[in-house]
């Protein structure tokens, strides 16, 4: 078995951290009046991918690598869809799409690629 490379391990320490920030955001609503039910599923939706993404990111992970990317555009197309919406505010989503894409950026290299396909066994 080779060994993690850092990117793919920074991937998804980050994925965790979106997450995190996924939960927090969906408590930090529950206050409001209008609009908790769809701010709630954004970012539990979100929150959920986040975490399949660290899941498949770890040995024995069970995605392809094109189906790893296409869960992070994922990871970031839901906040934008939430803001466009109205659920989420722009801040959150600004965070939330940040992450994805440092994620999508990082795994994106020809060594993650191979680690995915061929090593993570």
């Amino acid at each position: 078995m080779v060994e993690r490379p850092r990117s793919v391990v920074l991937a998804s320490l980050l994925a965790l951290l979106g997450a995190f920030f996924a939960l927090v955001i969906a408590v930090l609503g529950i206050g409001m009046e209008e609009g908790v039910l769809s701010k709630m599923a954004f970012c539990l939706l979100t929150l959920a991918l986040f975490l399949a993404v660290a899941g498949s990111l770890n040995a024995n992970g069970q995605w392809t690598w094109r189906f790893l990317i296409f869960a992070q555009a994922l990871c970031a197309a839901i906040p934008m869809v939430g803001c466009v919406y109205g659920a989420i505010d722009i801040a959150s989503c600004l965070l939330l799409v940040i992450i994805a894409v440092v994620i999508i950026f990082l795994t994106s290299s020809a060594q993650t690629k191979r680690w995915v396909e061929a090593d993570r066994v």
